[in-house]
Parts: structure tokens; sequence; C-alpha cells
């Protein structure tokens, strides 16, 4: 319809230009959209409507590359993606394996496997620090690439190699027809399936490797269906972000200027300038100003001081309006861009604190399926080939084998007293488990009713009884205020051992 539409219109204003212009107004006037209008209140800049790859890959590199510098130079940027660290990977996002009889021996391969020197093709990077590595890539770079490689000195020959975007032959296009196209260096089906990868792996050739794209780990935000490649998660922020920095450094210089700028003589005309302290050519002297200086002014001169207007007073109310918006490009609060809590009270921090961890919940979710699930598959099966795990049947029931839980990271509580006592009544009316409170708190659950038992178990062989007529909080102060309402006075509690000498 919309095709008719024009050809109809462009046969029109080739007749007749003002019989089209007449057609526009009228179609504008009853436009459904708003967001359609086309008079001086509609006038934005002409977008275009193009596939993603068209969209993206003019400004990819560009856009990277003021992400990388915002990154290195501004300390709002390292503050985001601090947190983000902080939150997402903490001290490291772990796998508990689900299979019976085999996790403490799992567990004890993966503990070796991590380290530095047996995960990481560098010899750098733990695992965990891979992790963080991940999620700052990602969000400054738009995408992250991983192969692996069958090698190490470790019981598991597994290593990772970390790629970054630069390595890809963005410019390699295939022509040829009836094969797959070749979108800034990856190779797709005619579904935009990733079939290969093209990587320069040494940056001192120009030869191009193809990897499959199964031997590839690539993560990015795909937000259209055709989509093969990220752009930085910095792009909508970052023009605001530098005008932050550099409207810093502008009220700094400001208030720097402001401080060395004292007063202004005053001369009037005509009057003898004999004994004042020479400028340079073309400029007008300066008097000499000391601290503790005695300066007299003669019959024809007078001194201004001029207002200094700093330090801004409306700088730092115009700084945390724009940190919100950046704020909220990142899905964090304004809080947690820029650690101000002065505003702030314990129901509004608590309510930031639960959208945040939404925002971190979701990071860890693409980096638990994104990298670490993937990664530790390989690890399995690496240690079955390998010999370091001896299951025969593994290869029929790899899915159940490669089973895990991954514990991540918890989050303490405002008023963890509060807390404690809503989760207890969570618990005990059946509203949730022990397993979803301890993930909250980054342990997992079955961990801690082993301690628990081994605990109770060693206190009991010293004679200790522990977890015995113990309430939740409060559970004392409201037994008080009951027996004071029953007209009945609550027993005191005696001290068996009050008698006892010492």
């Amino acid at each position: 319809m919309a095709g008719a539409l024009n050809l109809i219109d462009k046969i029109i204003s080739f007749f007749s230009p003002r019989a089209a212009c007449g057609r526009i107004y009228y179609r504008e006037m009853m436009r459904n959209y708003d967001a359609g209008r086309l008079d001086r209140y509609g006038d934005w800049i002409p977008p275009r409507n193009a596939s993603p790859e068209e969209t993206d890959a003019p400004y990819r590199s560009l856009i990277r590359a003021r992400a990388r510098d915002l990154e290195r130079n501004n300390d709002v940027t390292q503050g985001i993606l601090g947190t983000l660290k902080r939150n997402v990977v903490g001290t490291g996002i772990i796998p508990q394996p689900l299979v019976p009889g085999m996790e403490e021996k799992i567990k004890a391969l993966w503990r070796d496997w991590i380290k530095k020197e047996n995960c990481d093709i560098t010899g750098c990077s733990t695992f965990y620090e891979l992790q963080k590595m991940f999620v700052q890539r990602k969000h400054v770079d738009g995408e992250i690439f991983c192969l692996f490689s069958v090698r190490g000195k470790g019981r598991v020959p597994l290593q990772l190699q970390m790629i970054e975007p630069d390595l890809l032959a963005e410019e390699f296009i295939k022509f040829e027809s009836g094969v797959n196209m070749v979108h800034g260096g990856v190779e797709v089906d005619h579904y935009m399936r990733p079939v290969a990868y093209h990587f320069r792996l040494d940056p001192l050739k120009w030869e191009i490797t193809r990897v499959p794209a199964e031997n590839v780990l690539h993560s990015f935000d795909k937000t259209r269906p055709q989509q093969v490649r990220g752009i930085s998660g910095l792009s909508g922020s970052m023009e605001r972000v530098r005008d932050i920095g550099e409207y810093i450094d502008s009220e700094l210089k400001a208030a720097r200027v402001a401080a060395a700028h004292t007063g202004v003589v005053k001369t009037a005309q005509g009057a003898n300038k004999i004994g004042r302290l020479p400028g340079k050519k073309g400029e007008a002297a300066i008097e000499l100003i000391q601290p503790g200086i005695i300066n007299y002014l003669r019959p024809e001169e007078d001194v201004a001081f001029p207002p200094p207007g700093r330090p801004n007073v409306a700088a730092g109310p115009f700084v945390e309006t724009i940190l919100r918006f950046v704020g909220l490009s990142s899905g964090l609060s304004y809080e947690q861009t820029a650690r101000d809590l002065s505003k702030v009270n314990y129901s509004s921090a608590r309510q930031g604190h639960l959208e945040d961890k939404r925002t971190y919940e979701d990071w860890q979710r693409d980096i638990i399926n994104n990298f670490c699930a993937p990664v530790y598959e390989v690890f399995v099966d690496a240690a079955v080939i390998s010999g370091a795990l001896a299951i025969p049947d593994y290869w029929r029931k790899r899915e159940e084998y490669t089973r895990v839980r991954w514990v991540t990271p918890g989050w303490s509580w405002i008023d963890p007293q509060k807390e404690a006592v809503a989760s207890a009544s969570l618990l005990d009316s059946g509203l949730t488990t022990r397993e979803e409170l301890c993930g909250g708190r980054g342990k997992n659950w079955q961990d801690v009713m082993i301690q628990l038992k081994r605990e109770q178990a060693f206190a009991e062989s010293i004679g200790l009884v522990i977890g015995q007529g113990e309430g939740p909080p409060y559970q004392e102060e409201e037994e008080e205020e009951e027996a004071e309402e029953n007209g009945k006075a609550k027993e005191p509690v005696t001290d068996p051992y009050a008698d006892d000498e010492g």
C-alpha cells in the first residue's frame, strides 16, 4: 500500500508539483503519529533505515576507539566499569557440579585448571579474572571472542584465548555466487547464522585464518534479528560522559583563574604612571601581590575587586542531572553511578538496590550462558579425553555429566537484621527456598547445610549445645509484650551456673 502511494505521489509531482505538495500537506494534517510529523517541530536529522551491518559497520571502529579513550581517561566510565565488575563477577562465578559421586573430583580438577598458568593461553589471568575481562570488554568494545586451544601443562589440556574485535578481518568480503557472505569478518549462511570467523591472529602478518563458528565463543548484545556484530555499550551515553569530564575540567580552570585574579587598579585619565611595575610589550602593568604585603594607592587611583563567580554553585546539580542520564543508559541508579547516598533513605536505597540487582543479574545470566557454561562443557570434555576423568559412558550421557549450578556472588543488604527477619518469615511460610536465599548471598545451600552439620557435630563432641532456645530477632520482646497484655508476668530466666564459682 505504501509503495503504491509513493508511486502515485511521484506521478502527480511530475505533472503538477503544486498538487503533490498539497497531497503531502493534507496527509500531514491527517497523521496518526506525532513522531512522524514533518513540520518544524518534527525537524529531526533525517534518520536512515538500513540493515544492522549497514547501520553499524561505518561507525563501529570509531565508536570503539572513543569508548576505549573514555575507559582510559574518564573517571565516570572507570567507575561504571568497576561497579559492574564488582557486582557481576566479584570474587568469581563458581560452578557446583551436579554429578552424583563425582562432584569432589571435578571440583579438584577445576581448582587446578582455573590457575592462570593453566587456563589462560597468555598465562596472565585466572579464569575469574577472565570473567571480569569478559564484562569490561563486552561493555566497552561491544563484543568479545574466545578461542579454545587444546594445550597446557595442567592435568586438563585446555587453554582459552581471548580475542578483541580488532583482529577480525572486517574488510574481507566474498562476492562469489552460491557461497556464504562475510559481514565484518563474520561468515554467515542465508539465515544470517554465523558459520565461521575470519581473523588475523598475527598482527604482523596479513594472513587471514578462517575459524569455524563451533570453535569460537562470540558474545554481543543482539538487538536486531539480522545483527552479526556488536556495538559498544557506551555508545548511548558517550557524549554525555565526555561532556561531564570537559565541563568539570572547565570549572576547575575557571576556579583557578578566579582565585588568581585578585583585584583591578583603576587610574584616572592622564594620571602619572611612574613607579608602576612594567608589563610586557603591549600588555598592561601588573601590581605585585604577595601574602601580608601592604599596598598604597595614589590619589588618582582606585582598586576594584571583581566577584570571582567560582566555585559555581550550580555545577553540582548540573553534573548530578547528567549522571542520572548516564546511569539510565547503563541500567544503574544514580546512587550506584555517582556513589552518592546523601539523598536516600532506607526505602529509596533498598528500591534502588533491587533495581541495580536486576541489572547485575542480567549480566550474570549473560556471562554464564555465553562464557562460563560453554567453557565448562569443553573443560569436562578435555578432562575425559585426557584421562583425568574416567567416565566410560560419558559421550552417551554427556548432558548428564556436564550438569552444573553456577553460584554467583551475593550482595549485602542495607539492614541485615530486617532482611533476616523477612527471609525467615518467607522460609517458614514456604514462599522461598534455602537455595534461593543462599544464592542471593553468593552461597550454595548444600555447602551451608553440610557446614552446619559439621559445626553441630563438633559442638556435641565437646558438650556444647548451640542453636537451642534461640528465637528469631525481636522474639523475646514480642513474648514480653504478649505476657503483659494477658496480665501475666514472664518467668525470669535463671542461670544454671549462677552458684558455680568462677
